[in-house]
């Protein structure tokens, strides 16, 4: 004689010689067919809401899922591979390590699962998918971490994020998965394009940091103000050798593009002038640039 699931709320049979049904058991690895003639029973019975799963390492392989909310479940290591789950929550539910690769998530609402760490994004579909706070994705994916990387998935996974997250309001870590996205393609990209990709990270971040661009002020004006003192300089009372007070201040003038005139650049050190006053022009507008994005944002 069958006797019934001992999880509460569960209408399936136990196993042989259990207590608990094949969704309830706690062993990893379950097999497909039994899940999903479970999840079948489910639907059959009119289960929408279903608590305390175990399947860890499970293979869900092709299932179809639909208005169903699986909570304080455990998924981790799970495959959901070319499945399609419509409208399912997973409320307060692990599910790192999953395999959604190929799925189709369809209003999926991920936003109150425990973590969500290290599952395998590939081409997933997303159609109006609810994400977690960042902390519970984390920054860097799978593909990202494994050895060896595997950059064209990464950059797919981080684009798919910076737009989800861009739909749900959350600007600050739509534009940290952007710049997840802008350094997969660095690392892509061929020599020439990888060199100012990375000026651009070095100066500002892909444009989502602007106080990099204020340090990277810092850093020319000094660094042209030491070059100074092993030059000359010419000003109105003579000559000026080694006084870093006045390159430092000559500095700002020329980055600035102030070009007050008391003090000028002699022999070898107008051409970095200039070349200071082209990287002045440059470095101000990408701040402005920069910030007035993130305002706008």
């Amino acid at each position: 004689m069958d006797t019934g699931c001992s999880a509460e709320g569960c209408p399936l049979p136990a196993e042989d010689g259990a207590t608990r049904c094949v969704l309830h058991a706690p062993r990893e690895g379950k097999p497909r067919e039994p899940l999903l003639a479970a999840f079948r029973a489910l639907d059959e019975a009119g289960v929408v809401r279903i608590s305390g799963l175990q399947l860890r390492g499970a293979c869900l392989d092709g299932i179809e899922l639909a208005l169903k909310n699986l909570r304080d479940s455990d998924l981790t290591g799970a495959s959901f591979h070319d499945a399609r789950l419509d409208q399912v929550g997973f409320d307060f539910s692990t599910l790192d390590g999953v395999n959604f690769e190929g799925t189709v998530l369809k209003r999926v609402n991920f936003s109150r699962c425990k973590s969500l760490r290290r599952c395998l994004w590939y081409e997933c579909l997303f159609v109006e998918v609810r994400l977690p706070a960042h902390h519970k994705l984390g920054l860097r994916c799978e593909y990202e971490l494994c050895a060896p990387p595997e950059y064209v998935k990464a950059d797919e996974t981080y684009r798919h994020f910076k737009e989800l997250y861009k739909h749900q309001g959350d600007y600050n870590t739509s534009g940290m998965f952007y710049e997840r996205e802008m350094d997969m393609q660095r690392r892509l990209a061929p020599l020439g394009e990888r060199a100012w990709l990375t000026a651009l990270w070095l100066l500002c971040g892909y444009g989502e940091r602007p106080g990099r661009s204020v340090l990277a002020f810092f850093v020319i004006i000094v660094g042209f103000a030491v070059a100074y003192t092993l030059l000359e300089l010419q000003s109105s009372s003579g000559r000026v050798h080694g006084d870093f007070l006045d390159a430092l201040y000559f500095s700002v003038v020329t980055f600035t593009s102030l070009g007050y005139g008391d003090i000028r650049p002699v022999g070898g050190a107008r051409l970095l002038a200039g070349i200071e006053s082209l990287l002045g022009v440059f470095a101000i507008s990408l701040f402005v640039f920069v910030f007035c994005r993130r305002m706008i944002r």
